[in-house]
């Protein structure tokens, strides 16, 4: 879920700070730009692990800062493809839950993954709404009063747990020319293996998005750049959702095996 990348990147200096130290400098403008910055096909930058090196500085003609090239660690935020997650639910609709992280809130579990039988009741409020799993075929005690029976519902502010489906990521670069859109999605149908990426390049350093081409020098040099990671989750195998629910049936068990010995 978590892990190190090393990034390569110029770094501007503010001729206002040039007296706290080229390191206090460097890591002040490396939290300035990065934490909380997603980029495309990494992740979520956390926060600064360290730095590795740092070269001469460069001051350009008419701009009075200290440019630096550097060359630091970042705690990036990607989980892999499988990997069981627990998030509290932000709230449920008919297309699915939306689940937080705290840090992290880009994260949907479509209807269409969520686990089988199922219905959603709609709440005097809109933001009321649960998701019950209508689990009758598969239990094998008989109730005579379906009352009697405890309702399986996830509803807002529930601790669940769900395993990442997909990773998805939209980068868009906005130009003179127009805007040029990016998509990237690893799912669980590829390969699962920890991220592997020793270096990234910084989306706004005179490089850009163009279709079918990847990266590619940017011709003019006023645009901008926006990168968005959604993660969708899935709730369809045993173990998944709300963790009271196993957790009953493992003490149900528990009690069953002292009986028998």
């Amino acid at each position: 879920m978590f892990f190190l990348s090393t990034i390569a990147d110029t770094l501007r200096i503010n001729p206002s700070i040039f007296g706290t130290g080229d390191t206090s400098s460097i890591i002040s403008a490396i939290n300035a730009k990065y934490p909380q910055k997603v980029i495309m096909d990494l992740g979520l930058v956390i926060s600064l692990y360290d730095i590795l090196r740092v070269g001469s500085s460069l001051i350009h003609p008419a701009d009075g800062g200290a440019h630096f090239e550097v060359v630091f660690r970042v705690v990036v935020f990607k989980p892999f493809c499988g990997e069981v997650v627990k998030g509290r639910v932000r709230n449920c609709t008919r297309e699915g839950i939306e689940v937080s992280l705290e840090f992290f809130e880009k994260i949907r579990i479509p209807y269409y993954n969520i686990f089988s039988p199922n219905r959603f009741v709609e709440g005097k409020k809109r933001s009321e709404g649960k998701w019950v799993w209508d689990d009758h075929e598969n239990d094998g005690d008989v109730v005579s009063d379906e009352s009697d029976r405890e309702e399986l519902a996830i509803t807002k502010g529930d601790l669940i747990s769900f395993s990442v489906d997909s990773v998805q990521f939209t980068g868009k670069n906005y130009s003179v020319k127009g805007v040029h859109t990016l998509e990237i999605s690893s799912t669980n149908d590829d390969k699962i293996k920890m991220p592997t990426r020793k270096r990234s390049q910084s989306f706004d350093k005179g490089m850009t998005w163009e279709e079918g081409g990847g990266l590619k020098k940017a011709e003019d040099s006023t645009f901008t750049t926006t990168c968005e990671m959604e993660i969708l989750g899935s709730m369809k195998e045993d173990g998944l959702g709300k963790n009271d629910w196993w957790e009953a049936e493992e003490e149900e068990e528990g009690e069953e095996e002292e009986v028998e010995t």
